[in-house]
């Protein structure tokens, strides 16, 4: 029977814990905790992953010696990508790292320091309680004597002995290099001076929130102020023009504070979401793990602008500061620029002159070709055909009312990237114009991120340039060090050379920035599975499919690349989502896939007749070789790959790190075609 409760600690802390595993078992509660001095092992054991996952709560015992633990960071990982109950116990005051600083943001906290041990063994006892952990109700003011002595080489009771290792799970700890892991689990806030503790879950897009009785010593751990997102402010005036303008002001704001240093700001995407939200600034506050929320109204008359602007701490709900701002309507451009001025220095405290001199640039002056340049990022983001074709026709509108705006050029250079990517163009008409689009804006404005992140893609997956792909992903970083796009775009590059350690702690951190990203999640799916860590892969996909369920990359990953599911469930699901995307051929290569997988060759066949005869012209042969490769059929596979890589296809780069074309690529053939694209894994064979 699994123990409910892990105990995750330092060695140099044992005899310790071996105390409080004492006295919980005299509450008749079940401990797992590992006894067998691992703190200088390269891996984690079978049975420490199993236990967390098996368990109901972790405890995690901190100290002066938990930040020095890599094994204590690990486990608490592995616990907060499970959605496990968190319940951090204090041996001593001591600070929280910084490796543990974004899993226990918002979780309360129990003191057990050797002065007041009674006391924090009742507290420890409540709290668990409280989480649906078995306990003796009798012994919550008891606390047992301690039975066993430091020297045990035996595990705790309810625990076995080490007997295998797994290196998916140390390879994590060690690429995330100690960052906040995806999933918001559920976790602890405190109450306003009251025995209470409230409990947060995250469900969907909505948390939910419940008040229980708590235990008298937990301390708050405050929500951190540098992290900020700026709502969709409300918009009040006429009738079509206020929904462009709350969510222009927005992504203004957004990308002129993105860059400050110091300064952690939630992309506008995923502050969307709150759009016209009742929830109290506490709870949006918890849910994108931000401690500044800056919100608002605009007003419009006939020919005025005025911008309320409140600035709320969302640990306290205190206004921090507000104003008001008036100007004409052609002088919104101004205006945005002395709002995020005042803005910044409020959050920052002091501006350097570099800084005050960014914001004060204005990327055009004509507020009809912002206007539409928001619009077309608006309609890019919906990632469908239909969207890349309305992106097109606002970005080109932008162009046409400021020939000298560089945004509308790299909005232009993605969506013509990602027509190529999507299959919905050919990778050799598509990917020359997106590159021109993406100089033409670093001519106009040397110092534009996106188009540099945008030309890394490019020199990657269509010139397989390498170093220059990685020179381009490091200067969009330099520029701007909290550009989701830029950070997701460069964990591909990573987990493409065969470097998906590296891949995750990029992709981790786009997503902390944009929470609501379903394509940064799948692009951390994807580095999980190639660094095998499928667990967490499925994971991570099942949640981005949760959340949108017809998501196409997402599709692509489960079906296509893991093979997560090949039931009959899932072929009825994929079939109903070549009904959603009838126009998208990466659905019913997914479905082949699956079909392959399931034994259903003959099915399997048809779907690959069906390609061809609907989207020979448009699906990459990178994506028909895998087919072939699939059925056993290197010759015509192969085949398919030189003409993929004679025609600079994207994805094609992907197959040099596949795991389900491990048995191909030692093959000379293989291995030829991977150095002819410069593949970092095979230009050295």
């Amino acid at each position: 029977m699994s123990a409910e409760v892990f105990i995750s600690y330092a060695s140099k802390d044992r005899k310790r814990i071996l105390d409080l595993v004492d006295r919980l078992e005299s509450a008749e509660v079940s401990v797992w905790i590992d006894q067998m001095s691992i703190e200088g092992a390269t891996m984690w054991s079978e049975e420490i992953v199993s236990a967390i996952r098996n368990c109901k709560v972790l405890i995690l015992a901190i100290s002066g010696n938990s930040a020095d633990s890599k094994n204590v960071v690990k486990e608490l990982a592995l616990a907060s990508e499970g959605h496990k109950n968190i319940l951090p116990v204090y041996l001593e005051s001591a600070e929280i790292p910084e490796s543990m600083a974004y899993q226990l943001a918002g979780i309360q906290r129990v003191e057990f320091f050797k002065e007041d041990e009674e006391l924090g063994l009742q507290s420890v006892i409540r709290a668990l309680a409280k989480l649906g952990v078995t306990v003796n109700k009798d012994a919550s003011t008891a606390a047992g004597a301690s039975k066993r002595s430091s020297q045990e080489a035996s595990h705790a009771a309810k625990s076995q002995t080490v007997k295998s290792q797994r290196t998916a799970w140390w390879k994590i700890a060690v690429a995330m290099g100690c960052v906040a892991v995806l999933a918001i689990g559920i976790f602890f806030l405190a109450g306003s001076g009251n025995d209470t503790i409230t409990t947060l879950s995250q469900t969907e897009t909505n948390p939910i929130i419940r008040t229980e009785e708590s235990q008298p010593y937990a301390k708050p751990l405050a929500l951190d102020n540098n992290r900020v997102v700026v709502l969709p402010f409300k918009t009040i005036g006429t009738s079509g023009e206020t929904t462009d303008l709350g969510y222009g002001l927005v992504s203004t704001l957004t990308s002129k504070l993105q860059p400050l240093q110091n300064l952690t700001i939630i992309a506008n995407e995923s502050a969307l979401q709150f759009e016209g939200s009742k929830l109290p600034p506490k709870k949006i506050g918890e849910s994108l793990q931000v401690g500044t929320i800056v919100t608002g109204e605009i007003q419009t008359s006939d020919e005025k602008i005025q911008v309320n602007i409140r600035v709320i701490d969302a640990n306290t709900e205190a206004l921090v500061w507000g104003s008001t701002f008036s100007k004409t309507k052609n002088e919104f451009l101004d205006l945005q620029n002395v709002i995020a001025t005042q803005l910044a220095t409020k959050l920052k405290g002091s501006l350097n002159e570099d800084e005050t001199k960014q914001l004060a640039l204005k990327a055009t002056e004509n507020v009809e070709a912002q206007a539409a340049y928001q619009s077309g990022r608006r309609e890019w983001n919906k990632r469908s055909k239909e969207g890349f074709l309305n992106a097109i026709n606002f970005f080109n509108k932008s162009i046409n009312l400021d020939l000298n705006y560089a945004q509308p050029y790299v909005g232009l250079a993605d969506t013509y990237m990602m027509f190529a990517f999507y299959n919905f163009g050919k990778s050799e008409v598509q990917m020359p114009k997106a590159k021109l689009l993406a100089q033409k804006a670093i001519e106009i404005n040397p110092n534009i991120s996106g188009a540099y992140a945008t030309l890394g893609m490019i020199f990657l997956n269509h010139e397989f340039n390498w170093q220059l792909a990685k020179n381009n992903f490091e200067k969009s970083i330099k520029l701007n060090p909290n550009y989701p796009t830029g950070l997701h775009w460069y964990g591909v590059y990573y987990f493409m050379a065969g470097e998906a350690e590296k891949a995750i702690p990029l992709l981790l951190k786009g997503s902390e920035l944009d929470p609501e990203s379903m394509i940064i999640k799948n692009a951390l799916s994807m580095a999980y599975w190639l660094s095998g860590q499928n667990e967490l892969a499925f994971e991570t996909i099942d949640f981005v499919l949760k959340r949108s369920p017809y998501f196409v990359p997402g599709i692509r990953s489960k079906y296509g690349y893991f093979q997560a599911d090949i039931s009959e469930d899932a072929i009825e699901y994929l079939n109903a989502s070549i009904k959603k995307h009838p126009d998208q051929p990466l659905v019913k290569w997914a479905l082949f896939q699956t079909l392959w997988a399931n034994g259903n060759e003959d099915k399997a066949k048809d779907q690959l007749i069906d390609l061809y005869v609907t989207h020979d012209e448009s699906l990459n042969k990178c994506f028909f070789s895998l087919m072939h490769f699939r059925m056993n059929k290197p010759e015509y596979a192969y085949k398919l790959l030189e003409e993929s890589i004679a025609l600079k296809e994207t994805n094609n780069i992907l197959m040099g790190v596949l795991p389900t074309l491990k048995q191909y690529q030692s093959d000379n053939r293989f291995v030829e075609l991977m150095k002819s694209i410069k593949h970092p894994l095979y230009v050295d064979q």
